[in-house]
């Protein structure tokens, strides 16, 4: 059986938001060249999880984009 669309869009954003969490917590001391790499890497994630938004529904969408919105903030902050 094939997984739906949501589905599979809901297990890239958990697999994502574990790898986003891990390098949020990296940048509470980083190195120069660490703080940018991971701050990239970050970033990244987070765009690749904004792009299945539109499968997910709009409930889980927007509690999905609040998250994204608050770890980018933490990210650039770091």
């Amino acid at each position: 059986m094939m997984p739906t669309r949501r589905a599979a869009a809901l297990k890239r954003l958990r697999g994502l938001s574990t790898r986003v969490l891990e390098h949020l917590a990296k940048l509470s001391e980083p190195s120069e060249v660490d703080l940018l790499h991971w701050r990239v890497e970050i970033d990244n994630w987070l765009n690749q999880m904004e792009a299945v938004l539109d499968h997910v529904g709009k409930k889980t969408a927007e509690e999905w984009s609040a998250r994204i919105t608050e770890w980018r903030g933490r990210a650039e902050k770091a």
